[in-house]
């Protein structure tokens, strides 16, 4: 019995250390693959829009994860980045990584049980397991991802034998809302903004009557700069829900107008401490500095961007500031585009210049269509 729990036990402690893997071949073959070749690759006069897509392009050409070497966290990741159009490679040939995990397609750190009965259908929970950098870190992390990829309420998951919808994974995170120890809820509100109206509630696991807006208040209750990746996923949640809430039309009241005020504030905070290459510290965008290496900087910068892409209009995303740190974030990437880079960093990355690139393509964001 011991020799096969050892392999398996190294293999769960090395899933962490698994990062995106570079295409095989020589950096003058990689580079033949791009539209643009040389010094075009950042030059200023190349418009943003091509340099987003064609970075964005190479990247989904020139990586590919795979279900033997990467746990969930690295293929949800890849996920958030490019939707129900990222593929791994799984031992049935390479797949669309959504389609194989709603298929059942087992990765580890992605792990969906049943929950509770909710009516005549069964919740759906997923564990959490921070710090491990393999399932997911955060309450909802996985759920919000799914979300954001673009699928529908009615989107089907095989769990444990059974086929539930993401409507059946969005009632349990509501019902277990009281088991948020942590008290955090930005990934939550982006998958209930996604799916229910900004008045929404109900009634959570301990009888109490929760709301969407009641979440908003919790989230802005709780301070920023000092929360996981500068505080830059807390307001994203914010954000979203936001514009859900003008998305409806419905008033601006108190909490909504103090949740705008804070967005507003985290605007003008990235605005001052960028660095005078467009790039971000890792203090985010609450103090400016130097990340100590490009992987660092991609990080930092890739986050903000993608805050950025969600909160400000689309005029205010052509500002010069704004446009320097999408030209320093795709720089950054070609020069890593023969590095294995940590899939967080990347995809991250990846992500905040699809949505750049959607809001100013005016394509529909398909976490609210």
């Amino acid at each position: 019995m011991t020799r096969f729990i050892l392999p398996v036990a190294i293999a769960a402690m090395l899933l962490p250390l698994a990062g995106c893997p570079a295409m095989l071949g020589s950096p003058e073959d990689r580079l033949s693959q791009s539209k643009m070749t040389g010094n075009d690759l950042v030059a200023d006069d190349v418009p943003v829009l091509e340099l987003v897509r064609d970075t964005l392009e190479f990247n989904q050409r020139s990586r590919r994860l795979s279900t033997d070497v990467h746990g969930a966290w690295q293929i949800m990741h890849g996920a958030l980045a490019y939707g129900q159009d990222f593929e791994i490679q799984t031992p049935s040939g390479v797949q669309r990584a959504i389609d194989y995990l709603a298929a059942g397609g087992g990765v580890v750190g992605f792990e969906p049980r049943l929950g509770d009965l909710h009516g005549d259908r069964r919740g759906v929970r997923l564990a959490t397991q921070p710090t491990t950098k393999v399932g997911q870190g955060h309450r909802d992390q996985w759920l919000a991802i799914l979300v954001q990829s673009g699928l529908g309420p009615d989107a089907i998951f095989r769990v444990q034998g059974v086929d539930t919808t993401l409507l059946d994974w969005v009632d349990q995170a509501e019902f277990d809302v009281p088991l948020n120890v942590e008290y955090e809820y930005s990934w939550t509100l982006i998958a209930l903004t996604a799916f229910r109206s900004t008045s929404h509630r109900w009634v959570a696991r301990d009888g109490t009557e929760y709301s969407t807006e009641l979440l908003l208040e919790m989230e802005l209750s709780q301070e920023i700069e000092g929360a996981v990746c500068g505080g830059i996923h807390r307001l994203i949640g914010l954000a979203m829900a936001v514009q859900r809430r003008n998305f409806e039309g419905a008033p601006m009241s108190e909490i909504w107008a103090d949740a705008q005020t804070v967005l507003d504030a985290a605007i003008e905070d990235a605005r001052q401490n960028q660095n005078p290459d467009g790039s971000y510290s890792t203090s985010y965008l609450h103090r400016s500095g130097w990340a100590r290496d490009v992987g660092e900087s991609i990080g930092t910068t890739g986050h903000v961007l993608e805050f950025l892409s969600i909160a400000m209009d689309k005029d205010a995303l052509k500002q010069p500031w704004v446009v320097r740190t999408v030209r320093r974030l795709c720089s950054s990437l070609r020069e890593c585009e023969d590095i294995d880079l940590e899939c967080g960093i990347l995809y991250h990355a990846l992500h905040a210049l699809q949505l750049y690139e959607s809001r100013l393509s005016d394509r529909k964001n398909p976490a609210r269509s």
